[in-house]
């Protein structure tokens, strides 16, 4: 009995002291980006992949922003971060999300928007 309660202590233990963590892409095109590029011929080059990043914490639930306000900081952040000049445009925009959690306490929620750059040459 005494080995149980010792096992079953320590199974406890090892959970409430873990984090939790998971993740979504949002890989639709509904974000405040609306370009129309036509990609259809070869006159184009991706020229590099450009980030942002954008993060909330919430404790008990209360706190930081919302999941549309987190998703355009990320885009914010990448469109600034891709510093664009002439004729390029960035495609294959997407927003993942990963939220962290301690014990339902503490949460973090992370936005990271990814695109590529390209450039068009005549």
């Amino acid at each position: 009995m005494k080995k149980m309660f010792v096992l079953a202590s320590i199974c406890l233990a090892v959970l409430l002291v873990s984090s939790c963590g998971a993740s979504s892409n949002l890989t639709f095109n509904q974000n405040q980006m609306q370009t129309n590029v036509v990609l259809s011929q070869n006159n184009f080059t991706v020229v590099k992949t450009v980030t942002g990043e954008a993060s909330s914490i919430y404790i008990f639930g209360i706190g930081g922003r919302k999941q549309a306000e987190a998703k355009s900081s990320a885009m914010n952040q990448m469109i600034q971060n891709a510093e664009l000049t002439g004729p390029q445009a960035i495609v294959n925009a997407t927003v993942s999300f990963h939220e962290q959690t301690v014990l339902g306490i503490w949460t973090k929620v992370t936005a990271y928007a990814v695109g590529n750059v390209i450039e068009f040459h005549p």
